[in-house]
């Protein structure tokens, strides 16, 4: 007896305003198809749109209007004033040279200085609401899940600085969001959200640093998600998720020829580059995959993103009769999509993981190459400036900065020392692998700041101090 598996009525209706569409399935990408670049060199300016999902809170827009002057750095803008009138002055003077010091302290030219986690809660987001909301919400759901301590972090107003706790004590403008928690994005690295999680809690310990840290280390973790991607994808079955692939960066300041694994083929970002093209017929290729009866539409009418691997292994789970239906049904499905594409039919796929691929080549084939390759740039406007770098005739690669390298060696080593090795395989953990001319340059930079404790010439006694 043949059992319903695919789901053909629902993916012809996905067609049937001649767009591509995911359906029910979760995406996994904040990423436009039209590419508008508005995230390249701006991400920070999604951080408070973030905070506040994290939170779960709103700014009560009415507040803001009443306080026109709010996000200004006018001379007297209205925070700074309504802060002082809770202090005693002796003479106006006194007063006025004080809201002046306050519009410097607190503002840098039309944006707020988060000089405390909570008033991170007080970004504004701009005009790009709807590209920056969509990162904010993927940020959520796949990095924070919840997680009450990260939440603590920004929601707590605990300071040990009067001037501090006088400021926080003003901002009275957020307003709690009562709703049930709608997942948007699927969560798919565990290993990256779990480590993002625990160097996060950690810098918390550490006010200011934290303040600085936390936007480039929540931005590296967007990234590398988006490249993970990338590179699972293009592997199909043979892709499990459960493990971070290292792939290879090269410091900023280090001189790097072609015959770097960096600037390889194979490794590092000239790979991801050219695959991240892939992206878009990918993510729609599992979505189709996914409108099956093994993955039925929750409570609010969606359906999991099941990467090829698991999928595979579900579909095989439920027994040999199964599979060969479901597989029937896709290959079905293949000849449906190519017969209302236009497309050449292919050579009928033998099992499921080629039936994957076939489906995968029909959609990339039937899809508009300006919106895949206009999808996959997204990637390099979201690392462009801070993790990518153009090298001339050797091209674009991934880029550790100064500070960035420092940040990396502080949440790898944390509060004991570690061996030189070990710090080397932490940077892997969180998906940065260095060939030894970068790690040469990194124990000659640890050594220069007495970050090194060495014990003999050999890379196996010497050892990173905490650097916090």
């Amino acid at each position: 007896m043949v059992q319903t598996t695919l789901d053909l009525e629902k993916l012809n209706n996905l067609l049937s305003k001649g767009n591509h569409e995911t359906g029910e399935v979760l995406d996994v990408l904040p990423f436009l198809s039209k590419r508008t670049r508005k995230i390249k060199g701006q991400f920070n300016k999604v951080l408070g749109e973030y905070i506040r999902n994290i939170c779960e809170v709103k700014l009560d827009e009415k507040s803001l209007k009443r306080n026109d002057d709010f996000y200004s750095s006018q001379e007297e803008n209205e925070l700074s004033e309504h802060i002082a009138s809770s202090v005693e002055f002796n003479h106006d003077d006194d007063k006025h040279d004080f809201i002046r010091f306050m519009d410097h302290y607190l503002f840098n030219q039309e944006e707020i200085k988060p000089i405390h986690p909570f008033l991170f809660n007080f970004i504004k987001i701009d005009s790009n609401l709807n590209e920056f909301g969509k990162y904010s919400h993927f940020m959520n759901d796949v990095l924070v899940r919840g997680n009450r301590e990260i939440k603590n972090i920004f929601k707590s107003k605990e300071t040990d600085d009067i001037l501090t706790e006088l400021i926080l004590n003003k901002m009275d403008v957020l307003k709690e969001v009562k709703q049930e928690k709608k997942e948007q994005y699927q969560a798919l690295f565990e290993p990256l959200t779990s480590l993002y999680q625990e160097d996060i809690i950690y810098l918390s310990q550490y006010k200011d640093y934290f303040l600085t840290s936390f936007p480039l280390l929540t931005h590296y973790y967007v990234f590398m998600y988006a490249c993970q991607l990338v590179f699972n994808f293009e592997r199909f079955t043979d892709s499990t998720f459960d493990e971070v692939h290292p792939l290879y960066f090269t410091l900023e300041w280090e001189s790097v020829s072609k015959r770097r694994k960096a600037a390889g083929e194979l490794e590092g970002l000239r790979y991801i580059k050219e695959k991240a093209i892939n992206l878009f017929p990918h993510i729609h290729t599992i979505s189709h995959l996914n409108h099956n009866s093994l993955n039925p539409p929750n409570s609010e009418g969606k359906r999991s993103f099941i990467p090829y691997y698991e999928l595979q292994q579900k579909i095989q789970a439920m027994g040999h009769e199964y599979e060969k239906d479901y597989l029937n049904e896709l290959k079905r499905w293949i000849v449906e999509y190519s017969r209302l594409k236009n497309i050449e039919p292919k050579k009928e796929p033998e099992d499921l993981a080629a039936a994957f691929k076939a489906l995968f080549q029909c959609l990339r084939e039937g899809m508009s190459s300006e919106v895949i390759d206009k999808y996959g740039k997204n990637l390099e406007d979201l690392g462009s400036g801070q993790f990518i770098k153009s090298r001339g005739s050797t091209g674009q690669v991934f880029n550790i900065k100064h500070d960035f390298l420092l940040l990396l060696t502080a949440i790898s080593v944390k509060n004991k020392r570690i061996p030189l090795n070990d710090l080397f395989l932490e940077f892997r953990k969180r998906g940065i692998a260095l060939d030894r001319y970068s790690k040469k340059e990194i124990i000659t930079l640890l050594d220069k700041l007495n970050i090194l404790d060495k014990k003999s010439d050999s890379g196996d006694a010497q050892y990173v101090k905490p650097i916090l």
